[in-house]
């Protein structure tokens, strides 16, 4: 049993004292089960009858790997001094090349946190893939790229920076030799605060870079607990004639409403009957939860909201 300070990883499976399901601390992976089982919005809610996907993860030994939890703060302000950095390029080729195959298709990550997502992901979809993560806290980056390299993840990689600061996209992206077909942005900060709305990560320019670099067929899944978010990231993407909103084609979309619905002062009434005619994904196609979605479906009235775009080929 650990410490709500630690975070162990004992077999392969992740297990966090911090977890709560239902108000019930959880400890050890046996009690996740199929929280992360997808497609079925009620499923993924806890049910202990299924197999845990989290025990593929390779373990790195028989013997208990125990990391100190990252000190950092929850939400960061991406437009102060000390975030304003040039990201390096990363090596996408040469002997100390961060993929071993760097000419795979690629699934970017924005905003991707611990990485636990991104890991199990790239797990699931070794030899098909590259998966790379971007983390303005650093901490969380050098942490993540920690777990991979001890679990031999050879196909995921984390850098550290604002992806919104000037040539960040390019210097990261530009020279990658494979096809860019994924990019997600999964409960990123919401900025609640009008005064606060212009930190958001994204931003009209960024889906501008996200629509030019993106391969064609290529997809864009964003997701948010905080409705007004979804939303406010919905309408950035429709404004791209490039993308289409492939969302009520999908076989898990459903209406969803908030409980308390929020009002936008000033807006104008035919965008707000465009929001409330708006389906949503009530599964995470990629089958896997984030830890902020898993805590979220465990509350008794959660919700997240998601959308998946799909760039037109020509």
């Amino acid at each position: 049993r650990t410490s709500s300070t630690r975070l162990l990883f004992r077999g392969g499976v992740w297990r966090t004292g911090a977890l709560r399901f239902k108000n019930r601390r959880v400890w050890g992976g046996g009690d996740l089960k199929s929280v992360f089982d997808p497609f079925c919005y009620e499923d993924q809610k806890q049910d202990r009858s299924a197999e845990n996907p989290l025990t593929k993860v390779q373990p790195i030994d028989d013997q208990d790997k125990v990391f100190e939890r990252v000190r950092c703060r929850q939400h960061v302000n991406p437009l102060s001094s000390r975030h304003q950095n040039l990201v390096e390029s990363p090596k996408w080729t040469g002997e100390d090349r961060i993929f071993e195959d760097p000419s795979l298709p690629l699934y970017l990550d924005l905003g991707c946190g611990s990485g636990r997502y991104l890991l199990q992901l790239a797990q699931k979809h070794t030899g098909e893939a590259n998966f790379l993560g971007i983390e303005i806290r650093e901490q969380l980056a050098t942490r993540a790229n920690y777990w991979k390299s001890e679990f031999g993840i050879s196909n995921a990689h984390f850098i550290a920076g604002n992806i919104n600061v000037q040539d960040a996209w390019d210097a990261i992206l530009d020279a990658y030799p494979g096809p860019l077909v994924a990019v997600s942005a999964l409960m990123p900060d919401p900025w609640f605060k009008k005064r606060h709305a212009k930190r958001r990560m994204f931003t009209e320019e960024l889906v501008k870079k996200i629509t030019r670099t993106l391969a064609p067929g290529g997809k864009v899944f964003i997701q948010s607990d905080v409705k007004p978010v979804a939303d406010d990231m919905r309408m950035k993407l429709l404004a791209e004639p490039l993308l289409d909103d492939i969302t009520p084609m999908s076989p898990t979309a459903g209406e969803l409403h908030e409980t308390k619905p929020t009002r936008i002062e000033d807006e104008d009434p035919s965008i707000t009957e465009l929001k409330l005619s708006w389906s949503w994904l009530m599964a995470n196609p990629s089958g896997i939860l984030t830890e902020r979605e898993i805590y979220v479906l465990n509350q008794d009235d959660g919700k997240v909201w998601r959308a998946v775009f799909k760039k037109k080929t020509l």
